[in-house]
């Protein structure tokens, strides 16, 4: 009888961490979550980005000519690809 009831409080634990673990836990990590980014968010309102984008508008910043007028002309330098086989036949 000890046996029966062992298995009984073994297989009810079993079920209870079950659907804690699939339901009832998720959802609290959600809810904490959420929480937790509100408070971030509050204390560092510089981050949000709080403008509405309309769905399917296409919104293109254009960059200014100057800043790309300081490149350089001898930046950085051309190299010519060469594949290299490592196999020795």
């Amino acid at each position: 009888m000890a046996l029966v009831k062992f298995l009984v409080i073994v297989v009810v634990i079993y079920l209870v961490f079950k659907v804690l673990g699939g339901f009832i836990l998720p959802w609290i990590i959600k809810v904490w979550l959420k929480r937790f980014q509100k408070r971030f968010y509050d204390q560092n309102p510089h981050i949000r980005n709080d403008k509405d984008y309309q769905e399917g508008k296409v919104t293109i910043k254009k960059v200014k000519d100057e800043e790309s007028a300081h490149i350089p002309d001898d930046f950085g330098d051309y190299v010519d690809y060469e594949d290299v086989d490592d196999d020795k036949k």
